[in-house]
């Protein structure tokens, strides 16, 4: 079980989001970590999507974002 604090947010994601060839894996994760953003989960998808993943990525891409929202 998994306790979700009020207004957290919670990101899973595949390794085609962060990473890239020659580039250590941290890059890409402080890379996505330093895009999130307040504001509604679906929001937040498409900001990182549009921010981080590549034009023509060349691996898989998925994402899902689950924000609870505040008491």
């Amino acid at each position: 079980m998994l306790d979700l604090p009020p207004a957290s947010t919670l990101i899973f994601y595949t390794d085609g989001l962060v990473e890239r060839r020659g580039e250590l894996i941290d890059t890409g994760i402080e890379r996505l970590a330093n895009t999130a953003q307040s504001g509604p989960a679906d929001a937040l998808c498409n900001h990182i999507m549009t921010s981080i993943a590549e034009h023509q990525p060349t691996d898989d891409i998925a994402l899902l974002v689950i924000r609870r929202l505040p008491s």
